[in-house]
């Protein structure tokens, strides 16, 4: 689902220092401008190449994982191999949630820096009521995203409201919303889910509906599983990581490739945008054993630039 843009530009007209104003370009035109002085921006930097500690074998997560017994065990697992900053899992069917924290677990020691992204984990629901908390002046919010030495409560307000009705807007008018990936400067990056359709009868028609697009070729082959939804969300964090949309070599590569090439060897959906492309890519390559061209080729370029931060 693609996100709004974010411009960033550097000032060196201020007396003494550096400054770097990013702005938050949302729906309707709406705009949420953040002023960093240089001390701020380094520790921003900081924060976007912050890597997974592997401390274990990923097979080792993977069984604690199928043995968590509730939610609130999985928040508990979250923290403590630092998959996040914030979680918030509540409403989430466990057995779908189990499924998502294991391609997350996959995906992050495949991709360790692609921790500096994740400081939300979990339902539109629950990251809505910390932008809330936010917009309304709670400092406690900032500190568990460790924002408390970046930001003060007074300039993230308005962008934190700002997301919030972004997201909701998006949600409202996308009957078949089930995850979204949000790109916030590195501050509020989140990985968001629908929990209803994770459980009961919605469920049922997710995976009806997975079966059919994947069958159809609206979505990639294989991607006929609810693995796909967080394998595609967390293909978009990556390019927005690596910036693979803007890459050079993907781009002579993209720019090659005809509509037609790209329904039949990747998806119809992977020809809304290049970020669509990617993340449909991603997924494939991730979800199917034989993945096709496209997807190999695609990955291959996100290696690359992953390898160049």
């Amino acid at each position: 689902m693609k996100i709004p843009e974010i411009r960033e530009v550097s000032y060196n007209n201020f007396p003494g220092e550096k400054r770097v104003l990013f702005t938050f370009m949302g729906n309707d035109q709406a705009q949420a401008r953040m002023l960093f002085n240089e001390t701020q921006y380094k520790l921003i930097r900081s924060r976007r190449i912050r890597s997974f500690y592997i401390r274990c074998q990923k097979e080792r997560i993977m069984q604690e994982i199928d043995a968590a017994k509730n939610n609130s065990e999985l928040e508990q697992l979250a923290q403590k191999y630092d998959f996040c900053d914030v979680s918030g899992f509540i409403g989430i069917n466990l057995v779908g949630l189990k499924r998502i924290i294991k391609v997350i677990t996959e995906v992050l020691y495949k991709y360790p820096r692609l921790r500096g992204r994740l400081c939300f984990i979990g339902t539109h629901v629950e990251f809505e009521k910390l932008l809330t908390k936010l917009a309304q002046g709670d400092n406690a919010v900032l500190k568990r995203f460790n924002l408390q030495h970046i930001c003060s409560i007074e300039n993230i307000k308005e962008l934190s409201g700002m997301l919030r009705n972004h997201m909701a807007e998006i949600i409202a008018r996308n009957e078949t919303y089930l995850a979204m990936a949000l790109n916030a400067f590195g501050l509020f990056d989140a990985m968001l889910f629908d929990h209803n359709d994770y459980e009961g009868y919605a469920y049922l028609k997710f995976i009806t509906n997975l079966r059919t697009n994947a069958e159809s070729g609206f979505h990639p082959q294989g991607c006929h599983m609810p693995e796909f939804v967080a394998y595609h969300e967390l293909g978009h964090l990556l390019d927005y990581m690596c910036g693979l949309c803007e890459n050079n070599a993907f781009q002579a590569y993209y720019s090659r490739l005809t509509e037609s090439e790209i329904r039949t060897g990747l998806s119809n959906y992977a020809l809304t945008s290049s970020e669509e492309f990617i993340a449909e890519a991603f997924a494939e390559f991730m979800c199917n054993a034989h993945p096709r061209s496209i997807s190999r080729k695609t990955v291959e370029l996100l290696d690359q630039a992953y390898a160049g931060l």
